[in-house]
């Protein structure tokens, strides 16, 4: 059983869950017998006092090439994303967007170009969306009949919105209705008593999308096993684990019989509930936002769009502000660069619309020889109030920091890394942290006596990216020289950061030794490129950590390890630098958080450090490389001892 939360780009759930409604949607009444049933059923549900509102969107200038999974005709049944689906990139293998009014060379081969005139957007006063339709004008694939118009499309959708609600709540129906087109709003006027809905007296005006306009429930649950969303049936978590979800005794039996045995729920269910049972350790941040950003229902859109983080770096994590490449055919990158960099001030994309940047160095060094252990300490040295939200962004440098002032010189005290006077590390399958590389000059702030070098290796780079260099160097009056291409070599010494990036892997066995490699959220068995990755890292025999978004997820990455290496992976241990904004899992209700867990590889043959973990930690399950209970080696240790004692006498 595989997972995919805290991996898979989120506008790939959001573009699936629109496309399943659109099917339910397609799937309605098909005859006036039909019609009349629904608003029977409709019109006894119990009323919502909440006000509902029904836009109609006009879209002049973007058509979409579209191919849906299994052909345009017979892909009704097949997935818009595979659980492979990873990157924003690979909705182009389905969707494309184009531009109207530009010349444009049209949609690629297979698939078929639509035109979607108009949105139809049901939802209440609070924001929460109840469904949406579209109505699809020239171009659109052949249909059975003529379309039909739109207030038949609105009154259908209308019904639906209410029978099965795409937001969240149960089945209702509205005592009042906005409608923000005036004809539709007339047109509807005598079709609404059908539904046992009254109509508000004109039509809303002055209407539109705005920037601080969110979703907040766009991220609708689904079963685990069929992938079925939460509007199409009541979805029930497991009896024992409450981890996974499921639509049905069905799909829960088929989960527990799966084969072989250890992909099976009946093998995971134990440990699941133990994961689940993290939630309120995960949970414990110091942050005065902490109780809305860990609860099962955070709505991330509203949270970044009331404190006005919308642009720069903060673009990686809304679904609704425009990162800078969906690769679906809106702009692309054609220069690409690591991250923006409009002044000297590499912190300068953290800030908030209307508030001050994060300043490039701190008024004092930390204390030689101490170094922080938690968000409190890391904020109270650099002045931030605890209702700053920079620790989402700051937690990928932290990590590292943490990882290099604690966790190596612990397992690898041989190494004596603290000491170095310059540190070289490989950050290997890069993703969204390759974007946002100049971040990483917090390590510089942290560790100002040492020359750090970062290269980005592989992941989601693009092509364009390969070769690139990027020097940050403190200048004389505290402020940051940004240098492009590799390091003058006047400039060397301590105190700077040299970014390098390179699209493919390789240089893991070119070039001068790292001192670390580490990955971000790694998800081994969810890519291809791990299986040989971590062969060549067994071969470097260099440290190597890696963050995780659950323990879940460690647990699979140690099992991938022993497959792929022969060796195992250190015990997990909590990042007390992990993300505050807590994931939610489409198909089940376990604890994640970007960057929430920390461990390391055992090398085959003894290399990688002692197993003990670096603070308390629950003991792992019985590697496969070592499958041996330790008391069983430490009596057959002793007995060796005892043996070459007497041949010694």
């Amino acid at each position: 059983m595989e997972f995919v939360t805290g991996y898979r780009a989120e506008v790939l759930d959001l573009a699936e869950l629109l496309l399943g409604w659109h099917r339910v949607q397609a799937g309605g009444p098909r005859d006036g017998h039909q019609q009349r049933r629904q608003e029977g059923h409709v019109r006894r549900l119990p009323p919502d006092p909440a006000l509902w509102l029904l836009h109609v969107l006009p879209n002049p200038r973007l058509a979409l090439g579209l191919a849906l999974p299994g052909g345009a005709r017979g892909g009704a049944r097949g997935r818009l994303c595979g659980e492979d689906a990873l990157q924003l990139r690979d909705l182009q293998r389905t969707v494309t967007f184009l531009r109207l009014d530009e010349e444009d060379e049209g949609p690629e081969t297979g698939q078929a170009l639509v035109h979607v005139q108009r949105l139809l957007l049901v939802m209440d006063e609070h924001g929460t969306v109840m469904g949406l339709d579209f109505q699809l004008g020239a171009g659109a694939p052949p249909q059975p009949a003529a379309p039909p118009p739109l207030e038949q499309l609105a009154l259908v959708l209308l019904g639906r919105s209410m029978a099965c609600p795409l937001g969240a709540g149960e089945p209702r129906r509205p005592r009042l209705l906005a409608v923000g087109d005036p004809a539709l709003h007339k047109s509807l006027e005598p079709l609404l008593p059908r539904l046992g809905v009254r109509l508000s007296p004109g039509p809303m005006r002055g209407w539109g999308p705005r920037p601080a306009f969110t979703f907040p429930s766009m991220r609708v649950r689904a079963c685990h096993v069929c992938k079925s969303h939460g509007f199409q049936g009541r979805l029930a978590p497991c009896q024992q684990c409450r981890a996974v979800l499921y639509c049905s005794e069905r799909c829960r039996a088929a989960d527990w019989a799966r084969s072989p045995e250890d992909a099976a729920h009946r093998a995971w269910c134990p440990r699941m509930a133990g994961y689940v049972a993290r939630a309120r350790q995960l949970a414990d941040l110091p942050f005065s936002f902490a109780a809305e950003v860990t609860g099962d229902g955070f709505n991330k859109e509203g949270f970044l769009a009331a404190r006005g983080l919308t642009r720069g770096y903060w673009a990686h994590e809304s679904m609704l502000v425009r990162a800078p490449d969906y690769g679906v055919g809106l702009g692309g990158r054609k220069d690409w660069t690591p991250g923006p960099l409009q002044s000297g001030n590499p912190f300068e994309a953290l800030r908030p619309e209307g508030g001050a940047a994060l300043p490039p160095t701190s008024p004092e060094p930390p204390a030689p020889r101490t170094y922080f252990s938690s968000w409190r300490e890391y904020y109270a040295w650099r002045g931030l109030p605890l209702g700053s939200p920079l620790a989402v962004l700051l937690s990928y440098p932290l990590s590292v920091y943490y990882i290099v002032t604690q966790l190596a010189p612990r397992h690898f005290p041989e190494l004596n890394i603290l000491n170095k006077q310059s540190l070289k590390i490989h950050i290997v399958e890069t993703g969204k942290e390759s974007d946002m590389a100049p971040l990483f000059w917090e390590l510089s702030v942290l560790l100002p006596h040492v020359w750090l070098e970062l290269l980005f290796l592989g992941g989601v780079l693009p092509p364009e990216a390969d070769g690139q260099q990027l020097l940050l160097q403190r200048t004389e009056t505290q402020g940051v020289r940004v240098w492009p291409g590799p390091a003058p070599k006047a400039k060397g010494g301590r105190g700077g950061l040299q970014l390098k990036f390179c699209a493919q892997p390789t240089p893991l066995l070119q070039g001068p030794r790292p001192d670390l490699v580490i990955g971000f959220n790694s998800g081994f068995a969810l890519k291809d490129t791990w299986l040989s990755a971590l062969p060549r890292l067994q071969a470097l025999r260099v440290p190597a950590y890696f963050t995780e978004c659950s323990e879940y997820s460690c647990a699979v990455d140690e099992a991938t390890v022993s497959m792929a290496t022969g060796g195992s992976t250190g015990p997990p241990h909590v990042n007390p630098f992990r993300s505050p904004f807590r994931q939610a899992g489409v198909d089940n209700a376990m604890p994640w958080y970007s960057n929430a867990f920390i461990f390391h590889l055992l090398y085959k043959g003894g290399a990688g450090g002692p197993r003990q973990p670096p603070g308390p930690a629950p003991p792992p399950a019985p590697s496969p490389a070592h499958p041996e209970p330790g008391p069983a080696r430490a009596r057959r240790k002793e007995k060796r001892q005892n043996r070459g004692g007497r041949r010694r006498k």
